[in-house]
């Protein structure tokens, strides 16, 4: 993938349960600490509880994992926040702050800079936080009072008793609540939460909320990842703070029967419910080419996120698979990677019995066809911890996946008696992981990745998928140069979607399938098909054949030649004959199982690779071959004499004379550098142009500057110059003894004994 299509988490900041900062939660999720509890003093259980679930107005739970002990001191930390101010700030308010102020510390702001004019802050939040239910209960009294006043009882009373009782309680009343003041609003308004941060730190990109219920911080995050995408803003705080612990809170959720009276328990057996939570996790993001030409400490990569809706399902509420997968999927799709690639799920998770079984039915259909072993990939959920944090579930799950791979170490689930037995985990590519692990890679293309779902009350579903950041990984954007696309070293662009790819030069077909009776099945209609002279135009293969679990490719000249490869390659793939396909290969037919191969490497030659007319045939076809041809001459000309590069390569094949002596040109040193420079780019934009991208590239002597060009590390006309005036050096160079050097074809042994002799 470019890099201008990848964010980098170059910043962290937590405050949850028993983590009052991010090292307290990596140690917790490492020594897989339980940390939920009883209410203690956000609410009286002798007011709101009762065991029994029908009990009006009543909670059955009062257990929850609770921000307690956090350390809130302003005027230690240097911001302008006067007490009186503070004193009406909601917590969701103060841990946007505290998580803000840890994420942008662990950056090494202000000492390493960023431009406050183009710092954006997006945090997920829903329902503000408990102090706008305390001060609407505030300003609401006169209701209550009125009923009081007209209740015959109260009214039998003495007028002076009346007035006491009266006075009583709503100095009672004033005691419990928060008083109305003209910090009031700003101190509960949800939007306020981004506002503080980006006033404090006078950051002036966009600053807003997004609402998505349990799936609010993922929204948050989508929206951030997109505006650095789109350079909306080079850097931006995100994440998701939830301070909704109230008694309100409970008990609405209890009268749906959500809430587990119990523990937190996601996908496991006896879960009942889930468990409320609270706090906040907050990212500071980055652009990767911008982290990487910053040196940022980078802790892993954003690579795609995917987003989607329940649709018509069988309610609001109800949990929806069919919808479900379109999240899962699209976020691996657009992050250019089959789902089998990946080796931690990071679960939603909630501890409820349809929610779980529901998200582990919508992961089987995404990851059920990759063909893999049961049990293979790690599954959890942070809320097995400390419960659901509701609109911040989201970054908390995003912080567990991002330390995870940061650290390389799979981190065990909390409270997991047994696997859930409505679901056939016997036969699932998933397994709950229960015990701490160093996260070990080596197969596929060796990069560790995570994926983390996040879906929302009301039927609304976000993925992610994270990278370990591999220094290199992904490329810089490319761009279109006079029909060659080259490397942008600017990293810049728009976002917009890559040119698809340029067709082949000649007949070649890929056939994609489940299995191989799906593949031949496809290769015997495409054999009759051919038979009656039908071949397909030359195009780029669909996306969906190449990420199929088995893959055949065929290259062939007409449709006799096709019709005849597919009809063997069915004989073979039939037989289930290994030995068959070495046959087949020769004659141009190439069978895939399994995920598509992982990275590829481009090792470009040094001097001696050169021939007469080298390329002649592509030149003559492909204009990207022939643009950089051009481009080549437009440098070299001046530099030989007045005398294109291309007349040194390209003369008439009929006429002796002129090829012997354009064979003397080429191996004069001068010449020869630069000429095979040449065609070392060409061909590397042509497989460009083809989707054939190279993961990292290699050069032989020479060949390096092929290398650095291909990397996007030098444009080819600087480097044209700087082999011209390498090899001219080279020529000039004149010693008593220039030395011979050959090339010996033998046994080693005889080798080794000439020489010695």
């Amino acid at each position: 993938m470019e890099t201008d299509r990848v964010v980098a988490i170059v910043g962290v900041g937590t405050i949850l349960p028993d983590a009052p900062d991010t090292a307290a939660f990596w140690a917790n999720l490492t020594a897989g600490r339980y940390s939920i509890s009883d209410v203690t003093d956000r609410w009286d259980p002798a007011l709101y509880y009762d065991p029994d679930p029908k009990a009006p107005l009543k909670t059955y739970s009062k257990i929850g994992g609770w921000v307690r002990d956090y350390p809130w001191d302003p005027m230690a930390w240097r911001l302008p926040i006067p007490p009186r101010v503070a004193a009406q700030m909601d917590l969701a308010q103060r841990w946007a702050i505290g998580a803000c102020r840890e994420a942008l510390q662990d950056y090494g702001y202000p000492r390493r800079p960023l431009n406050p004019e183009n710092v954006a802050v997006i945090f997920g939040n829903a329902l503000g936080g408990d102090n706008h239910l305390l001060s609407s209960a505030h300003i609401l009294f006169p209701e209550f009072g009125e009923e009081l006043t007209r209740a015959p009882s109260f009214r039998a009373l003495p007028a002076e008793v009346r007035t006491a009782v009266f006075e009583e309680m709503l100095a009672g009343v004033r005691r419990r609540l928060p008083d109305i003041n003209e910090d009031t609003m700003p101190g509960e308004l949800g939007n306020i939460t981004t506002g503080r941060v980006a006033a404090l730190w006078d950051f002036k990109g966009p600053n807003f909320i997004t609402d998505a219920a349990c799936a609010s911080a993922m929204a948050a995050v989508t929206a951030a990842v997109e505006g650095l995408i789109q350079r909306d803003f080079d850097a931006v705080l995100t994440g998701g703070i939830d301070a909704n612990m109230n008694a309100s809170t409970f008990v609405k959720f209890c009268k749906i029967g959500a809430l587990s009276a119990t523990g937190s328990r996601p996908y496991a057996e006896g879960a009942d419910g889930f468990v409320m939570g609270e706090g906040a996790a907050v990212f500071l993001l980055k652009r990767l080419a911008d982290a990487e030409r910053d040196g940022d400490r980078i802790y892993a990569a954003i690579v795609g996120m995917g987003g989607s809706s329940d649709g018509k399902g069988k309610g609001i509420t109800a949990p929806n698979p069919a919808g479900q997968k379109f999240a899962v999927a699209r976020a691996w799709e657009r992050a250019g990677v089959a789902p089998a690639a990946g080796d931690l799920i990071e679960g939603h998770g909630t501890s409820t019995k349809v929610g779980d079984v529901a998200e582990l039915e919508a992961l089987g259909m995404v990851f059920g066809s990759m063909g893999l072993p049961a049990g293979s990939i790690a599954l959890g959920s942070v809320k097995s911890n400390f419960g659901h944090l509701k609109a911040g579930a989201g970054s908390a799950g995003i912080m567990k996946a991002t330390l995870a791979l940061h650290h390389k170490t799979l981190v065990p689930s909390a409270n997991f008696p047994g696997p859930n037995p409505a679901y056939d985990f016997a036969r699932s590519p998933f397994r709950v992981n229960t015990e701490l692990r160093p996260w070990d890679k080596t197969a596929g293309d060796g990069v560790r990745r995570a994926g983390v779902s996040s879906f929302g009350f009301g039927g609304t579903n976000f993925h992610v998928v994270l990278e370990e950041y591999v220094p290199g990984r992904h490329q810089p954007k490319k761009a279109t140069v006079q029909g060659a696309e080259v490397a942008d070293a600017s990293g810049g662009g728009s976002g917009a979607g890559a040119p698809a790819p340029k067709p082949p030069l000649r007949g070649a077909l890929l056939v994609g399938g489940a299995d191989d009776a799906a593949v031949a099945a496809r290769l015997r209609d495409v054999a009759a098909r051919a038979r009656t002279g039908w071949a397909p135009p030359p195009a780029a293969p669909a996306e969906a054949d190449l990420r199929a679990n088995v893959r055949v490719a065929l290259d062939f000249g007409d449709a006799a030649e096709l019709a005849e490869l597919a009809e063997k390659v069915v004989t073979a793939l039939e037989a289930n004959d290994e030995g068959r396909w070495k046959v087949l290969r020769s004659k141009g037919a190439y069978l895939g199982r399994g995920p598509t191969p992982g990275k590829v490497a481009f090792l470009f030659p040094g001097q001696g690779s050169q021939y007469v007319g080298m390329l002649g045939g592509l030149k003559a076809a492909e204009p990207i071959v022939q643009e950089t041809f051009d481009e080549a001459d437009r440098v070299m000309t001046p530099l030989l004499g007045g005398v294109p590069l291309s007349a040194k390569i390209f003369v008439d094949s009929e006429d002796p004379a002129r090829v012997a002596a354009a064979e003397e040109a080429l191996k004069q040193t001068a010449i020869t550098q630069p000429a095979v420079l040449t065609v070392d780019t060409a061909l590397s934009r042509l497989f460009t142009a083809w989707g054939v991208e190279p993961d990292m590239v290699m050069g032989h002597s020479l060949g390096e500057y092929g290398a650095l060009v291909a990397a996007g590390g030098m444009p080819l006309g600087d480097a044209l110059v700087a082999v011209a005036a390498r090899g001219d050096a080279m020529t000039r160079l004149a010693l008593g003894d220039n030395g011979v050097m050959a090339a010996v074809f033998g046994p080693l042994d005889d080798v080794n004994r000439i020489v010695e002799g």
